[in-house]
């Protein structure tokens, strides 16, 4: 299980755009799939790898008014995304989902799920992929309500996501013909 805090400490991996991506570190999965990854202090553009793309997130996932989005999927598979307000707490992300809502229901039941910035300036986008998990820990929940004082602790629960993965997309040259995506991204080891 991968933190906020160990992914922003952590290895980071980069996906360069097509035109820029000659020789690829490719390990090909048993589903055929390419997946490019890195260790720490190989990811060139960026200093202090994993770092930018934490600094990224917490100012997109937070970004006025705060609102990002939560991809859940049901125990029949139907997808579903709902608003909400996620912050960065002690080194794990975490929000305070309705108690009983689907969305709880689908993050509870263990399935995977996504965090999803809204779009910034020149279309700019994070978002991450894991698990979640209720926070019961009376300190952490307290520590959480000073950050996102908005709660209701007698309607709501204090969520910590798993980090599975990270993207980060920003567009080269925005506005102008030559404009293209730059996507980096993370994996947990």
């Amino acid at each position: 299980m991968t933190t906020w805090l160990q992914f922003a400490a952590g290895g980071a991996t980069e996906a360069r755009p097509a035109e820029v991506l000659r020789t690829p570190r490719v390990q090909r999965g048993s589903d055929g799939r390419g997946d490019v990854r890195g260790e720490r202090g190989q990811w060139v553009p960026f200093e202090g790898g994993s770092s930018a793309l934490a600094a990224a997130g917490e100012r997109l996932l937070t970004a006025s008014p705060g609102i990002a989005y939560l991809g859940t999927v049901s125990a029949a598979g139907v997808p579903r995304v709902h608003p909400f307000m996620p912050r960065v707490v002690d080194g794990d992300l975490v929000a305070f989902v309705i108690a009983g809502s689907p969305k709880a229901r689908d993050l509870l039941e263990g399935r995977p799920c996504v965090v999803y910035s809204a779009l910034a300036d020149e279309d700019e986008e994070f978002w991450v992929r894991g698990t979640a998990w209720a926070i019961d820990d009376r300190a952490r929940i307290e520590g959480a309500l000073q950050a996102m004082p908005w709660a209701k602790l007698d309607t709501e629960t204090l969520m910590a996501f798993e980090i599975r993965d990270v993207g980060w997309t920003r567009w080269v040259d925005f506005g102008t013909p030559d404009h293209r995506p730059l996507h980096h991204r993370w994996r947990a080891a």
